[in-house]
């Protein structure tokens, strides 16, 4: 990933939500750095210190946190154009509570304290854009919990369906089935009872 197309995806996708002049990009621009991540490495881990948060430029990563029997549990997926970290270390200067790994090979440009203080002095409206991203992030997790205390596994299965359509093509099936709080035995029998249903209702029209 050459780090000029990585920049210019990012003031692509801030310029398409606020205006900028180009002396704004270029100040923001330098202060995003690029980092490439293999499959399975690590932006974030649980402990860490470095209080950065990442724009996705390219690949799929997973958020996530282990509990105190050393279970992993999905937060959410982050895909191209999407912000990660955790927000409330980045924010409290405290350390991580959570993990951000690649599932597979991407590019992260990636910010600290310093750097974004430094463009909310400069580029003021930049704050307006970071405060939808936080809103946004709170969102997502509002409706992660809301789905998992009050919607069926088969519903969660669902939403996530129709908010990622390829999402199959991108996560491990046993990623999925963390983020849905489920067995991945669990996943595949939900698929197929899903699967047999669709049958079943075709094969009953086709009669008619």
């Amino acid at each position: 990933m050459n780090e000029m197309n990585a920049k210019s995806q990012l003031i692509d996708y801030i310029g398409s939500r606020i205006p900028l002049s180009d002396q704004d990009a270029s100040f923001i621009k330098d202060r995003f750095h690029l980092r490439s991540f293999s499959k399975k490495q690590f932006f974030l881990k649980e402990g860490d210190e470095g209080f950065e948060q990442g724009f996705i430029v390219a690949g799929a990563f997973r958020v996530f946190y282990t509990d105190a029997k050393g279970l992993e549990h999905v937060l959410y997926f982050g895909f191209k154009d999407w912000w990660v970290g955790d927000l409330g270390s980045f924010l409290s200067s405290t350390k991580s509570q959570l993990n951000v790994q690649a599932l597979e090979d991407g590019y992260i440009l990636a910010f600290n304290h310093a750097d974004i203080e430094e463009i909310f002095t400069e580029v003021p409206k930049m704050e307006r854009l970071f405060r939808v991203m936080a809103q946004r992030t709170l969102s997502v997790l509002q409706k992660r919990f809301f789905l998992t205390v009050s919607a069926s596994a088969e519903d969660r299965y669902l939403d996530l369906l129709k908010r990622h359509p390829k999402i199959e093509q991108m996560v491990p099936q046993h990623q999925i089935a963390s983020y849905l709080g489920i067995l991945p035995e669990s996943l595949s029998r939900l698929k197929k009872q899903m699967i047999q249903r669709i049958k079943s209702a075709k094969a009953g029209t086709d009669e008619k």
